[in-house]
């Protein structure tokens, strides 16, 4: 089953972000800096940033109660256990969610600095029991800006944008999406596989489903 959502990034759950960063910087992806989120997360992350979408490594650097939930997800091993819709107003959304009769927590804010500015951004968190074995939320980016740089998105094996993804579970999603544009296609399948539009030939796919639990797929274009 396929499904048109709104995709702004998904998060790929991992034990050892040293090891995810270097597996994908080793294909030829550039990868972000690692960044600690604020000591209540309890997590970190890099970004593998593609247009209009990104690829979020995120590990657990400390057990903390806002964590919890990634733990648990993270206990039945690495993989694709997150994604995040986009939203451009949380508000709309969180009124589209109550009419479908969605459960979802309050929208929060986070911040975190950057050295060209503060980052920003809100998300709403959907509760897991829509999709089990998956987090789901929407998020609004208030400084994409700083997100989605010249310098983050040139990689060396020319990679462009997510093609589509499959996610296990996310079949249960379909009455998720809203209005907006959808940009990758998302489907529900047996095993986590990214498939991106690149330029050239990526490096050792299997040394990245090692260390993420995620299949990378490739689509050479000219």
């Amino acid at each position: 089953m396929t499904l048109d959502l709104p995709l702004d990034h998904l998060v790929v759950l991992v034990p050892d972000l040293d090891a995810a960063r270097i597996g994908f910087a080793d294909a030829g992806f550039t990868v972000t800096p690692i960044a600690r989120h604020s000591a209540k997360m309890g997590t970190a992350n890099a970004c593998i940033m593609l247009r209009g979408t990104y690829i979020e490594l995120l590990a657990i650097v400390e057990d903390t109660a806002a964590n919890e939930g990634w733990r648990e997800l993270l206990s039945s091993g690495p993989g694709l256990k997150g994604m995040a819709l986009r939203s451009g107003d949380l508000d709309a959304t969180a009124a589209m969610l109550e009419r479908k009769g969605v459960i979802a927590e309050p929208a929060r804010e986070f911040a975190r600095p950057m050295p060209q500015g503060d980052l920003r951004f809100s998300v709403i968190r959907l509760t897991r029991d829509l999709a089990p074995g998956l987090q789901c939320i929407y998020c609004r980016h208030h400084t994409p800006e700083l997100l989605w740089t010249d310098d983050a998105m040139r990689h060396a094996n020319g990679a462009v944008r997510i093609v589509r993804a499959a996610i296990p579970g996310s079949a249960a999603l379909s009455a998720l999406a809203t209005g907006d544009a959808a940009n990758t296609p998302v489907g529900d399948g047996p095993e986590a596989r990214i498939t991106i539009e690149m330029q050239r030939p990526f490096g050792d796919g299997e040394a990245i489903r090692r260390v993420t639990g995620v299949r990378l797929e490739g689509i050479v274009t000219a």
